[in-house]
């Protein structure tokens, strides 16, 4: 009988010791997980901020030159530098707002991906149509209209920043050791639950 009883206990324990290792694993493994999403939309954010920050201010002088241009004065300004790097910048800020879109789960921050989205589209339309119009090449008030857009879309962008600044925090959580008294509380629990 003495030979049972440490049979079976010796078989409890170490049935113990295996489902506590595994729900260890398995707490190892959703805590792996998670840091590397973070990581993967901080790394998008990052990109997504900077692409947007520096295409604004591209912008900023590009209404005014081309609120002023002539038909020649676009075509050079289409064929220069600055045209090249505002299209590589504005790819930029639309590949990453095509990650930020499908990766986002958090609510706040998806309204303000959202917001930004739908602003962006209305680009070519809302910010460079007033500019770009040949009736309005005296009007001052399609600069301001065009200025005032932008501004939209920097506070937008601001906002996309706010809402992922909580989600990015890196959290350090070092694993606990699980204790006997722990144990008890989980059966206690476990116990308790309406079946």
């Amino acid at each position: 009988m003495p030979q049972i009883i440490t049979a079976l206990g010796a078989l409890t324990g170490s049935l113990g010791g295996v489902a506590l290792t595994q729900r260890h694993q398995r707490q190892m493994v959703r805590l792996e997980r998670a840091e590397k999403r973070r990581a993967e939309l901080r790394t998008h954010i990052v990109e997504f901020l900077t692409n947007a920050d520096e295409w604004a201010s591209h912008m900023e002088i590009t209404i005014v030159v081309m609120w002023k241009a002539t038909d020649r004065d676009i075509v050079e300004l289409s064929n220069s530098e600055t045209a090249r790097r505002a299209g590589e910048l504005r790819f930029g800020v639309t590949k990453e707002l095509k990650h930020l879109v499908g990766l986002v789960g958090d609510q706040h921050l998806q309204q303000a991906v959202t917001v930004f989205h739908d602003l962006w589209l209305s680009v070519p339309d809302q910010m460079m149509g007033p500019v770009t119009d040949r009736n309005r090449k005296s009007d001052p008030d399609a600069v301001t209209e065009a200025l005032k857009y932008l501004g939209r879309l920097r506070r937008a962008t601001t906002e996309v920043r706010n809402s992922a600044l909580p989600l990015l925090r890196v959290s350090i959580e070092d694993p606990q050791p699980i204790r006997w008294w722990q144990i008890r509380q989980w059966r206690v629990a476990r116990r308790a639950r309406p079946r």
